[in-house]
């Protein structure tokens, strides 16, 4: 994969690896109150129940699609920038300088896909940016050149970085 300053999507295999996670976090804070709530309130727990499902189902299929399609990443000249958010806009510029680690990391659901997060440790009170959505294969090479701009911006600031320590 060539690494050019482009504007670039997130893997669309990304929305499976969310909605199994969205899945089993709406199994946990919604699945009590839709067994219990007819239980405790009768007629009206069942609508409650229904309300609760509607709402599961919302996170688990429309969500996921929604965070893939808002999703984007582009090397610059100068930093890492990763633009998402559906409902808050975020638009993270990871300096080059600023970057100490990058870790390739995988969840079961990740690896059951081929997919994989770079998660980049920064030198700032921000702490890290991740960069999830990523091919396996295409990681380890992604990886590789960040370290190589951070290495190549740190030489170019040097000084800066000296005096600032």
């Amino acid at each position: 994969m060539p690494l050019d300053d482009r504007e670039r999507r997130l893997d669309p295999r990304i929305v499976q690896v969310w909605r199994v996670g969205n899945g089993i976090g709406a199994l946990f804070v919604l699945g009590p109150p839709a067994v219990f709530a007819p239980l405790l309130f009768g007629r009206w727990g069942y609508v409650i129940t229904v309300l609760a499902a509607a709402l599961a189902l919302a996170w688990i299929v429309a969500w996921p699609r929604a965070q893939y399609r808002r999703w984007r990443w582009q090397l610059t000249d100068l930093a890492l920038e990763l633009r998402h958010g559906v409902v808050v806009r975020r638009h993270q510029a990871v300096p080059y300088f600023r970057i100490q680690q990058i870790d390739v990391a995988q969840g079961p659901v990740d690896r059951l896909l081929g997919l994989a997060t770079l998660q980049v440790t920064t030198a700032s009170a921000s702490g890290s940016a991740a960069l999830p959505g990523i091919p396996a294969d295409d990681a380890p090479g992604i990886r590789v050149e960040l370290l190589a701009r951070a290495a190549e911006a740190v030489g170019e600031h040097e000084g800066e970085l000296r005096d600032a320590v």
